[in-house]
């Protein structure tokens, strides 16, 4: 079993190192949030992927000592993910319960190395699928911490770049999660005064944002963008001016009464180019409230929707998987097919091109191993 985690975090270290910008905030809309999400990197492929009830998984870990533990679980819920380089790594989505987790690039502290202790160790990707799998509550996320670590930063490898979270839950509750020197870092309610996140840490980007001095009302809105603009750098292609743009438009936004139209717009307004290194490829609201999720991409925009009510999450049936870039339109509940092995090594193989053919047999048998305990 070490040989198959070892081979699999082998394939993780020839992923390309490179920054993951994203902006994604929430709407508050009195009590029935939206979440909107920009999703910027360099390639466009994804799956949105059916995950089921009930199904036994383990943690693909980086094993430097055989007797680390491992963590196992039963999920729950069934969710919808977005998934941009293999099933079971969610880059973002929606759970039954109504939780969101969705994840941002952060560029790793590569002193963050968190203590060994005897909590087992869970990678990053897997650690939103898992959220997605047992919680219904942005309380529940946080608490998770007392379960599971994170492994440190890895030199010369994706992990440089960490992730970050933005959650939020049926209840209107938000938080940003970030593990920094070894710990947990989280801000919500009050600790919260602006509900996005984009690629710099929220102490961080909430630090920049009070030199505007516009989020407390000593400017105008319009004065406080026009001078962000100024700033010498266009909010779409950097992580601070962009999250000072959505906070000012946050606040300029009615408390109630916002439309999925209306996410979509802040969306636009935050969205990388076409011709930047990592352009605006997925655009992605979800309406927790309905349980319904709409999206666009670069290479289809036109609008597509899906209801969570639509999915068997049994895993007595087969997962469902739908290209996120098929040219369909409307409600597209229906479109999704039967997953299989070749659309998850095609899916790696866009993000990764490089991957030899014997890890992704190795990471096949991984999935291969889940087990449905209907």
């Amino acid at each position: 079993m070490n040989k198959l985690f070892l081979a699999i975090i082998l394939c993780i270290c020839l992923l390309p190192v490179q920054g993951l910008p994203c902006s994604t905030f929430v709407l508050d809309n009195n009590g029935a949030p939206l979440l909107g999400k920009n999703y910027d990197w360099y390639e466009d492929a994804g799956l949105v992927i059916v995950n089921k009830r009930n199904v036994e998984k383990k943690g693909v870990l980086k094993i430097t000592d055989p007797n680390e533990p491992i963590l196992k679980w039963t999920s729950k819920f069934g969710s919808v993910t977005f998934n941009n380089f293999s099933r079971e790594m969610a880059f973002g989505g929606m759970n039954e319960a109504g939780l969101v987790v969705e994840s941002s690039g952060l560029p790793a502290d590569k002193d963050a190395a968190p203590q060994p202790d005897s909590r087992p160790m869970v990678y990053p990707p897997q650690w939103a699928q898992y959220q997605l799998d047992n919680y219904s509550t942005v309380e529940e996320v946080i608490s998770s911490d007392n379960l599971m670590r994170l492994p440190p930063p890895q030199p010369n490898t994706q992990d440089q770049q960490g992730l970050h979270y933005l959650v939020s839950d049926s209840k209107g509750n938000c938080a940003t999660i970030e593990f920094l020197d070894g710990k947990m870092v989280y801000h919500t309610n009050e600790t919260m005064p602006v509900r996005a996140l984009t690629n710099k840490t929220y102490d961080e980007s909430l630090e920049y944002l009070s030199r505007f001095k516009g989020y407390g009302g000593f400017l105008p809105i319009a004065w406080s963008k026009v001078l962000i603009r100024l700033c010498g750098i266009m909010p779409s292609t950097n992580a601070l001016p962009r999250f000072a743009w959505l906070a000012h438009v946050l606040q300029d936004t009615p408390a109630s009464g916002a439309s999925v139209d209306d996410v979509f717009d802040i969306l636009s307004g935050v969205a990388q180019p076409k011709l930047s290194m990592a352009p605006t490829m997925w655009s992605i609201v979800y309406d927790i409230p309905n349980r319904t999720i709409h999206f666009k991409t670069q290479k289809n925009d036109k609008l597509r929707y899906v209801n969570l009510a639509s999915f068997d999450f049994s895993c007595a049936t087969p997962v469902k998987v739908l290209d996120i870039n098929a040219d369909l339109s409307g409600d597209v509940s229906n479109s999704f097919i039967d997953y299989t092995n070749k659309m998850n090594r095609d899916l790696f193989k866009a993000y990764s091109p490089n991957v030899p053919d014997n890890i992704l047999d190795l990471f096949e048998s991984f999935i291969e191993g889940l087990i449905c305990t209907e």
